[in-house]
């Protein structure tokens, strides 16, 4: 009997290093951003991404930018055209649904895809069984990108749709995810526009007068501070704090994922980085360092640090103290 294809997608807010994402396959399906006049498609392509921190971040006019995910019809065509033909089962794991109608669009596809692929598969020849299981991954970033690096793990380790499927419930139930901004502008305007308050007015004006970051934290769609400091070299440094006592204590999944709005090569020289890379060598982690998406960075600025991991238990909560 031949081997099951197992595919994966992601959307592009998913911050997996360009390599992963082209060594296990994982297919993108890209976020067409407004930024002026002009539209620019988030690809995850390393060098584009630079580009556009470089070219668009430095503008702070609150209507500057906005992010366009595909379709309906775009993911009825990816899927028909190549995905049916490609794999015999997919998973299609998306930015949670409370930050984009990505899932909504994909679960509405796959009605119509799962209605006319034997067809499809039937003129190329294929066996006419196909799968498909549209899933959020309840977090964003680095959240979804934990998830998807855990999944990528056990379609090569040969596991079945359903081992796969048992599996992504757990990795859902388990992600968190934190992020500390340089500048709370991107993050409150976006906010703002669209009728979230994980960061108010009041924080947005004391934040930047004292220079006060927090230190956001998601989980299951629910995303709001968890922790105030003074100074964004502070708040890395704390966030990486709590991955290495997590990853101490043991992770669900052997990754961390952590991604950076700027040049990697200053990831290194973040404050703390080196005691977290120091226990996930201790505790056989591996940590995958991308660049912020592009779709990511315009709604929480240039520079901003976010690391995700999947625990056993729930994190302690920090402070909510400045320090």
């Amino acid at each position: 009997m031949a081997k099951l294809r197992i595919g994966i997608v992601v959307d592009s807010c998913c911050d997996l290093p360009r390599e992963f994402i082209d060594e296990h396959g994982i297919v993108m399906l890209p976020i067409a951003l407004r930024v002026g006049g002009r539209i620019v498609e988030d690809k995850r392509e390393p060098l584009a991404t630079q580009e556009f921190y470089r070219k668009y971040l430095d503008k702070r006019d609150e209507d500057f930018a906005e992010s366009i995910p595909y379709t309906v019809e775009q993911i009825e065509r990816l899927f028909l055209e190549k995905l049916a033909l490609e794999f015999d089962f997919v998973y299609c794991l998306t930015i949670t649904a409370k930050r984009s109608p990505i899932f909504d669009n994909a679960t509405r596809a796959s009605r119509t895809i799962l209605a006319k692929y034997k067809d499809v598969r039937r003129a190329a020849g294929l066996p006419e069984r196909f799968g498909l299981a549209v899933a959020s991954s309840r977090n964003m970033f680095t959240g979804q990108a934990v998830q998807v690096a855990e999944l990528a793990r056990l379609v090569a380790a040969g596991k079945t749709p359903s081992e796969i499927g048992d599996r992504l419930q757990k990795l859902v139930a388990g992600t968190h995810t934190y992020l500390v901004p340089t500048d709370l502008f991107h993050i409150f305007k976006r906010a703002q526009k669209k009728g979230d308050k994980s960061v108010t007015w009041g924080s947005y004006a004391l934040g930047s007068m004292l220079d006060v970051k927090p230190i956001l934290h998601c989980h299951m769609d629910e995303t709001g501070p968890v922790a105030k400091v003074r100074g964004f070299a502070s708040g890395v440094e704390r966030m990486f704090e709590n991955a290495v006592h997590q990853i101490r204590a043991g992770l669900e999944a052997p990754f961390v994922c952590l991604s950076y709005g700027g040049d990697l090569d200053a990831v290194p020289d973040l404050p703390g980085y080196g005691d977290l890379a120091k226990a996930a060598r201790e505790q056989g982690v591996q940590i995958l360092v991308a660049p912020m998406s592009a779709t990511a960075a315009i709604n929480v600025g240039p520079g901003a640090v976010s690391l995700a991991f999947v625990s056993r238990e729930s994190p302690v909560d920090q402070a909510d103290t400045a320090r």
